[in-house]
């Protein structure tokens, strides 16, 4: 390796083209009295100094009220080790670069640029909690943590080959600019605040353009592409991702490439393009192992959200696999009670619901709840869901009351942080509704899946899983009072979301016919009800087997049916 002969000087002009000031003379400092890499803790000082701490744990303390002070704690924390991080890695890059004169300064100057990026993050991150709002309280973990990802990023060194050097753009001003755009674009994606982030977005994207770096206008259309997939537009976000896609594997850029794929199969998945979704998301998992290697956060993101798409097609044994393997690097990165580890324990206790190991559901909520609940306290949104999923296994086993303690507190917590129009508060809604409906109780049942249904069709849209999954309880508790063309209006719409969404081989779907022969039969229609049972049962005995308990019963209804048509 060639020897360097950065001076003092040199390294100035080194890090203001990366955007980092190291090494500057500010302060008033005297120079001899400090080395070239000892002046990184100014940088941050101006970003999270003592005071702006200060500032930002009050206002999030008379936000949250004292039962959040543990969160409140934990995100100053957080949020400190980000800075030290931050300046571990300048600080070492630095004298990598000038004392020991293992990197070459071209090579320092994309480190700097890299660690930029986080810098201008964390100053978005800060802004946004200096008025913090619901939506900031809610996502401030999925903030912090992409900044800890993009630190850690840096610290790859096979990242350093897909950076190019600043006087390689036709525009060092517009580079540096399409680069502090998407960083604060990305943080405030995370955050939730998808208005605030489209100007920045337009922003980055014309900047990238005028920098002629092709870099820069992939990462520009890759968070494009997220937002679109935040407000929900998804062949918005599948015309900013796939050029992107193309552009990043012409150029050869790695982590473009597993950002545009994860994006993606991400908007792929939520369209309910299941063939698709695999295709990208599976692609996004192999990139980022063979870029970061296998126990890297950003492997466990891509693992989370292939597990996601398995929890949709019902294949809940591959789910599982992928969730824990998400939670062993999470574990291991993040520690057993933060916040970001214990999505996957949420993840997990539904995938046992599948599964049929109520008891194992059981076991991963219990534990998701008292890590969020130390975490990140008993009144926080994240606390607050894993409270209502819980009461699905609760209602399981026949803990009615227990399941409506729960699911109550979670609501109130929900409407009080979230507002009443958040799609969270409708899993609470519609576990109130199972409640009333374990009790018997279907009109008042029908009110809160009502109640449900509205908010997801909102939030959701009409052409969603989770919309099917209340009209299909709607149709019980209508096919429980004897209202029976309801119930086949709202069993039939129910149907035809999950056979558009998963076909008709899902053990999903099969519910919804296994459904409509019960409204059919009902309505002595038993011709029409024995040709949805068959198709149930068709679906039963191939996903379940022959020998399962409820393909027993099926094949049980279609002979009485038989016997009843003939």
């Amino acid at each position: 390796m060639r020897k360097t002969t950065t001076t003092r000087a040199s390294l100035a002009l080194i890090a203001l083209l990366a955007g980092a000031f190291a090494g500057a003379c500010a302060h008033g400092r005297d120079q001899a009295a400090s080395g070239p890499c000892d002046d990184f803790d100014l940088d941050v000082e101006r970003v999270w100094s003592s005071d702006k701490r200060r500032e930002i744990r009050s206002g999030l303390e008379a936000f949250a009220g004292e039962s959040q002070q543990i969160n409140v704690d934990r995100i100053i924390t957080k949020m400190d080790d980000i800075a030290s991080d931050w300046v571990m890695m300048n600080r070492r890059a630095c004298k990598d670069t000038v004392e020991r004169e293992t990197m070459p300064e071209e090579i320092y100057v994309r480190v700097s640029l890299c660690l930029n990026t986080a810098l201008v993050q964390q100053r978005t991150l800060v802004s946004a909690l200096e008025g913090v709002d619901r939506t900031s309280y809610e996502h401030i973990d999925r903030a912090m943590l992409e900044i800890s990802e993009q630190i850690s990023t840096c610290q790859n060194q096979a990242v350093l080959a897909y950076y190019k050097q600043p006087e390689e753009t036709v525009d060092a001003e517009a580079a540096k600019l399409a680069d502090d755009k998407t960083a604060e674009a990305r943080t405030l994606l995370a955050l939730g605040k998808s208005d605030a982030a489209s100007k920045l977005l337009g922003e980055a994207g014309f900047a990238a353009e005028k920098s002629g770096d092709e870099r820069r206008k992939i990462d520009a259309k890759v968070a494009s592409c997220h937002h679109s997939v935040m407000i929900g537009d998804y062949e918005q976000a599948l015309g900013q991702g796939r050029p992107a896609l193309t552009a990043a594997q012409k150029l050869g850029y790695a982590i473009g490439e597993a950002d545009a794929l994860t994006c993606i199969g991400t908007a792929e998945l939520r369209a309910g393009n299941y063939i698709e979704a695999r295709r990208d998301l599976e692609a996004a998992l192999g990139q980022r192992e063979a870029f970061f290697g296998a126990e890297h956060p950003r492997v466990a993101d891509a693992a989370n959200r292939l597990g996601n798409l398995e929890v949709a097609m019902a294949n809940y044994r591959a789910a599982h696999d992928l969730y824990m393997r998400a939670l062993d690097i999470w574990t291991d990165t993040f520690g057993a009670d933060d916040p970001i580890t214990s999505r996957a324990y949420h993840n997990l206790g539904y995938t046992h619901i599948g599964l049929e190991d109520i008891e194992g559901a059981a076991a991963w909520y219990k534990k998701a709840i008292s890590a969020e609940t130390k975490s990140l306290g008993p009144d926080h949104p994240a606390t607050a869901l894993s409270e209502a999923s819980y009461a699905d296994v609760l209602l399981i086993q026949e803990r009615a009351d227990e399941a409506y303690e729960l699911l109550n507190h979670a609501v109130e917590v929900q409407e009080r942080i979230l507002g009443p129009g958040h799609p969270e508060v409708a899993v609470s809604y519609q576990g109130i509704g199972d409640v009333w409906a374990a009790r018997k109780g279907w009109d008042t049942a029908l009110e809160w899946y009502q109640k449900a249904l509205t908010l997801r069709r909102l939030a959701l849209g009409d052409n969603h899983l989770d919309t099917a999954r209340t009209l299909d309880a709607m149709a019980i508790a209508y096919y429980r009072l004897k209202k029976l063309d309801d119930a086949l209006k709202y069993a039939t719409e129910a149907m035809e979301i999950r056979e558009r969404l998963l076909g008709g081989s899902s053990i999903i779907t099969a519910t919804s016919y296994f459904n409509l022969g019960l409204i059919h039969e009902k309505r002595k229609a038993y011709r029409q009800a024995l040709q949805w049972y068959e198709k149930s049962l068709e679906v039963e005995e191939a996903v379940r087997g022959v020998g399962h308990d409820l393909t027993k019963q099926t094949k049980q209804t279609v002979e009485r049916l038989r016997d009843l048509s003939r």
